[in-house]
């Protein structure tokens, strides 16, 4: 079944389970698995969840998702105000 829960995917990113279903949320944490295939699956399966950002360091990569997310709210602009860097998952 395929989850459309962000909070409960940004959540269990942290785990092997998750990094398995969604992929990783920093593409250098995947080292020593730094292949054009590896990165191009870890970006796959964070597409099919809906988590279209991902970081390569402090490099942020978008991928388009060609339809219409609901990660751009109010309440989504709040968590992201002055946190530091690397300390909430990806986003724009």
């Amino acid at each position: 079944m395929k989850r459309k829960t962000h909070s409960n995917q940004l959540n269990m990113e942290g785990s092997l389970i998750a990094r398995d279903l969604v992929g990783i949320q920093d593409f250098v944490l995947l080292d020593p698995h730094t292949s054009e295939t590896a990165f191009l699956d870890n970006l796959r399966k964070r597409f099919t969840e809906d988590l279209i950002y991902t970081y390569i360091g402090t490099l942020l990569v978008s991928v388009n998702p060609y339809k219409q997310l609901d990660i751009y709210t109010e309440k989504q602009m709040d968590t992201y105000m002055g946190v530091n860097f690397f300390e909430l998952p990806p986003h724009m």
